[in-house]
């Protein structure tokens, strides 16, 4: 008795424990899908360092650390991660009790039953398939930290741009700040020159319409800093009105790279084409569970004790295997074929992304040339041309000759340019956001210097 029992339990735990093989590669894919323990400053040190100085390294870091875009995706890998192991095991063990011959006249009487049935049951699925479900889980896995990977790119990115508009909004803002400090000066200047009967009354307007304007740009200025300020909260996941350190200067322009010497690293590096490569093992994996499903048969098998109040012999016990037909039925085959068909869409899905975003390398370059180019022509023509167009035009007018008006459009134009050149600087910055995403890395992983 003692000894059937034994064997009932170690059946047990033996379908229980019993699995599809774990992949080779399970605790590197694991590691993937835990955050980075880079040296470096903290996350707290980081947090203290941006409400001083907006840096944006510390950005970054602080925007992977905690941004809840990359927290969801992450959470979804690591479940992914943790039905690779579940996908490979048999269903679990199933206990059964039967009851034969109870007499309707005594319900409850469980001696006068003919037989108590206790069994257990154990279903085996068609060979190979649980090893086929591990691998699809397992690719599962790729794709979501695929998408993990992609996201974090996504952030990286978006809090360049941010940062960027941030700087912009505050660089700005010190240059109407030193334009207002000039128009006061030159309307000083009016009010002395009238006194003395060398300008009128509409030129000292003038210079007072210019201040309110400054002021009115500067007000617009905050607002922008202010959004830029939030969406970069945002961004790190702190509230949109935590504090925020002026930005630091941009670093120079850097070359950027030609598409033929990136081609390579690109298709390597972007989490895109791993994830939708992993589609395409997914969908082999797919095929070979279909065809185990088609070749061979599911299987039951099971154990029972029987216990026999009635009989002179009350022990026994029975044993008993069912199986399924796949054989007699066209599902199976259907069902080949179309997985097979899936894997050939997904591989002209992997092609199609690889076009699309070598497209998108070779667009961010063109943008970034563009940029550099219109900074440059800020910078060494229009910029100097129009100080020296204010410097002459003040010039003649505090001689006593010209009008106000002459010496505010020169200062207007003189304005616009350092605003485009801060504005210019913003989207170069922007456009190297864009190259560095398109290329899935930051371009110092290209080992590129920075331009003369």
């Amino acid at each position: 008795m003692r000894a059937r029992w034994l064997f009932v339990a170690s059946v047990s735990v033996a379908g229980c424990a019993f699995g599809g093989r774990v992949p080779a590669d399970y605790p590197q894919i694991q590691a993937e899908t835990q955050p980075e323990a880079a040296p470096g400053p903290t996350v707290q040190e980081d947090e203290a360092t941006v409400a001083k100085e907006a840096r944006l390294d510390a950005l970054t870091r602080v925007a992977l650390a905690k941004s809840p875009l990359v927290a969801e995706a992450r959470a979804r890998a690591q479940a992914a991660m943790a039905r690779v192991k579940a996908s490979g095991r048999f269903p679990d063990l199933q206990l059964k009790y039967e009851i034969f011959g109870q007499p309707l006249n005594k319900p409850w009487a469980l001696g006068s039953a003919q037989m108590h049935m206790f069994g257990v049951r154990l279903t085996l699925p068609p060979a190979g398939s649980l090893d086929a479900q591990t691998r699809i889980a397992m690719e599962d896995a790729k794709i979501a930290i695929g998408t993990l990977r992609t996201r974090e790119l996504d952030v990286v990115s978006e809090v360049h741009k941010a940062w960027s508009l941030y700087w912009a909004s505050e660089h700005e803002k010190g240059i109407h700040a030193d334009h207002m400090e000039v128009t006061s000066k030159l309307l000083a200047l009016a009010r002395v020159q009238l006194v003395g009967g060398k300008t009128t009354q509409g030129d000292l307007l003038r210079f007072e319409l210019e201040v309110s304007k400054i002021h009115g740009d500067v007000l617009v200025l905050e607002q922008q800093k202010v959004t830029s300020r939030a969406r970069l909260n945002a961004l790190m996941g702190r509230a949109v009105e935590a504090p925020l350190g002026p930005p630091a200067e941009p670093s120079a322009p850097v070359v950027a790279p030609r598409i033929e010497d990136v081609r390579a690293f690109v298709l390597k590096k972007r989490p895109e084409i791993a994830a939708a490569t992993a589609s395409v093992k997914k969908g082999e994996a797919a095929v070979d569970a279909a065809n185990s499903e088609a070749k061979w048969p599911m299987v039951m098998v099971g154990l029972d004790y029987q216990l026999m109040p009635m009989s002179p012999m009350p022990h026994a016990y029975g044993a008993m295997v069912q199986f399924s037909l796949p054989w007699l039925s066209s599902q199976r085959s259907e069902e080949v074929k179309a997985a097979q068909a899936g894997v050939e869409a997904d591989k002209a899905t992997v092609k199609a992304i690889e076009s699309a975003i070598l497209l998108q390398v070779q667009e961010a370059l063109a943008r970034y040339d563009a940029q550099r180019s219109t900074l440059q022509l800020v910078e060494t023509k229009l910029l100097p041309q129009s100080k020296k167009t204010f410097d002459a035009t003040l010039a003649n007018y505090g001689a006593g000759g010209g009008e106000a008006l002459s010496v505010v459009d020169a200062e207007r134009t003189w304005l616009q340019m350092r605003i485009e050149r801060s504005r210019a600087i913003a989207q170069v910055e922007i456009a190297l956001a864009d190259i560095e995403r398109a290329l899935g890395a930051p371009l110092s992983a290209l080992g590129k210097k920075s331009a003369p």
